[in-house]
């Protein structure tokens, strides 16, 4: 292969491959008005070729209009001529005459391809002016179905975040918290249940259990004191000798001082 072929199918695959780059990151908006820029371009160069090809046919049949009224009137000259009896001027209007019948003859060969000519191309300038009606309709189709592809992206987008719930930056995920705050709290509860199981807790356990058990007793002593007492003061008034139990926290009066204070009354009385 010739350096000359490489570098031209290098070139075409190059511009093949920035048109395929530049079609992918294009506004397809933007790309639907170029279009139609480009078909109304095309209509106009198409009904400009058209209306040339029109023109053709009707200057071909104005022309041969204009020829047989020539010869209509070489004729009438060429008569009067001949019936005057000037020969030379019946030969110049028949010499006339004979180029106009070619020319004429011409035209009328060549009239019919002119009109069928021009029939295809008024067709061609009917064909595209009803296609560029159509795609110009189908804009506003094509527009809104662009704006209902860009609102399905963005909500499957939205809906992708919401699933990932991925933050801006480094910031961890919805799922990567969640198994994070597990395994501490699974961590947590395995660290509280080895030390529940140490001797120093087990110990304390103990301890605990001893000090409920010691303060039952002295509550279910306390309360057997205090349903005795209720018995005596039913009964009568209390012994001296027998102290009276109270409620914690009670004042009683010096009994032994006042028993005193009454006897040393009574010795100083005669």
């Amino acid at each position: 292969m010739s350096w000359g072929k490489m570098f031209k199918r290098a070139n075409s695959y190059a511009q093949a491959k920035a048109q395929t780059t530049l079609d992918a990151h294009a506004d397809p908006k933007v790309q639907l008005e170029q279009a139609i820029s480009e078909l109304q371009a095309h209509h106009r160069d198409l009904e400009a070729a058209a209306s040339r090809v029109i023109a053709q046919d009707k200057l071909g049949k104005m022309r041969l209009a204009e020829l047989s009224t020539q010869e209509a009137r070489y004729t009438k000259s060429a008569v009067a001529a001949q019936q005057q009896g000037n020969i030379d001027a019946a030969r110049t209007f028949a010499t006339k005459i004979a180029g106009l019948r070619d020319q004429i003859q011409g035209l009328t060969t060549q009239i019919p391809q002119l009109e069928a000519a021009a029939a295809d191309a008024r067709q061609a300038v009917s064909e595209s002016a009803f296609q560029l009606q159509q795609k110009v309709s189908e804009r506003s189709t094509i527009r809104a179905q662009i704006d209902q592809t860009r609102m399905q992206q963005q909500m499957a987008a939205s809906m992708k975040q919401v699933s990932d719930l991925t933050g801006s930056g480094n910031a961890p995920s919805f799922d990567e918290i969640r198994q994070k705050v597990a395994g501490q709290f699974a961590e947590a509860q395995a660290q509280t249940e080895l030390s529940s199981a140490s001797p120093e807790v087990q110990e304390m356990h103990v301890h605990h259990a001893e000090l409920t058990i010691e303060a039952d007793a002295i509550l279910a002593e306390l309360s057997a004191g205090t349903a005795q007492a209720a018995v005596e003061a039913g009964n009568g008034p209390p012994d001296a000798a027998t102290p009276e139990l109270s409620a914690p926290g009670t004042i009683h009066p010096p009994v032994a001082e006042a028993d005193s204070e009454e006897e040393g009354s009574a010795a100083a009385k005669p």
